[in-house]
């Protein structure tokens, strides 16, 4: 047995616990039957345009709402949900000993609960989004799949992305109860508290360098990047602005959620040139680090784990 059965086991467990069936239910429901909500009752024939729920960003100034933000919130839940118990549950039930007594290294434990819980996230995911494709078609509305291909394929990322933080949760906790705790702590970071803490951290780092001798205090440019830099770090933040360019362009997607403040004084610089670390390859490369680095990390735990 190597990671390829483990992958197969965990994706037929999941057939079998009907898990994949009730993502795949709920997926369908909410993105398909949005589609068919906004197109076929709320908005009239000259406005059944893709992009009009898919690129939908309303920014209210002190804070923002958008549907890829709101598809990013509940899938972050439903990955984390997925993965947080794969090694833990079954290394707390006795299994796990039984999978690594097989000719299973740890190493085919984690990669084969990474794919395998990935497929079942992704296959949950482009049903829902097929269910969408059903919803275009049958309301006459207008896609623009140079769009609406590449935000397919950013959302089943994310959704690789979260199964990743999951898995590493679990197998780096030493108890069921630490990786739920871990789990919903994070998600709540995630979802609640990041940007405030991403807007904190450069009042912190001015305080400290205008308490520091020798040292000046930061310029508002560089503290409006800074905060807007840690915001991007989230995987949500990420997937949400990567997913605003693929309808509105660079510019405008990096400024789509910040806000006014930012917007003013960031605006300015990135009508005349873009920072790197603003550019949709370096955040495409923040979004993959989320599915690299925390199951890399998670497996260097499990490795050194007295079982």
């Amino acid at each position: 047995m190597t990671w390829r059965a483990v992958a197969r086991k965990d994706f037929q467990d999941a057939i079998r616990s009907r898990w994949l069936f009730g993502a795949t239910a709920f997926f369908v429901l909410f993105v398909g039957g949005a589609t068919a909500l906004f197109f076929g009752l709320l908005l009239p024939p000259g406005a059944r345009d893709a992009s009009n729920l898919f690129g939908f960003f309303a920014n209210l100034g002190v804070f923002s709402l958008s549907f890829p933000g709101l598809l990013a919130l509940i899938l972050g839940f439903i990955g984390l949900s997925t993965s947080y118990g794969a090694v833990i549950d079954e290394r707390e039930s006795g299994s796990l000993k039984l999978m690594l007594s097989l000719p299973n290294s740890r190493r085919d434990v984690v990669v084969g609960k990474l794919l395998g819980r990935s497929a079942v996230v992704a296959v949950a995911l482009l049903a829902g989004f097929l269910a969408a494709f059903v919803g275009f078609v049958a309301t006459g509305t207008t896609v623009d799949y140079g769009a609406f291909v590449p935000h397919v394929a950013l959302t089943v990322l994310l959704g690789v992305a979260f199964v990743s933080i999951g898995l590493g949760i679990s197998a780096a906790a030493d108890s069921g109860r630490e990786a739920t705790l871990a789990t919903l702590g994070l998600y709540l970071i995630f979802g609640i508290l990041w940007s405030s803490i991403a807007e904190g951290i450069p009042k912190l780092l001015n305080y400290a360098a205008t308490e520091a001798p020798f040292l000046s205090p930061l310029e508002n440019l560089t503290r409006v990047k800074i905060g807007l830099f840690l915001k991007y770090v989230n995987p949500l933040k990420t997937y949400e602005t990567l997913a605003a360019q693929v309808y509105y362009g660079a510019e405008q997607a990096r400024l789509v959620s910040a806000a006014f403040g930012e917007q003013a004084v960031l605006g300015p610089l990135f009508q005349e040139s873009m920072p790197f670390y603003f550019t949709g390859w370096f955040l495409m490369l923040v979004l993959l680090a989320w599915i690299v680095v925390p199951v890399a990390l998670g497996y260097l735990v499990f490795e050194r784990q007295d079982l």
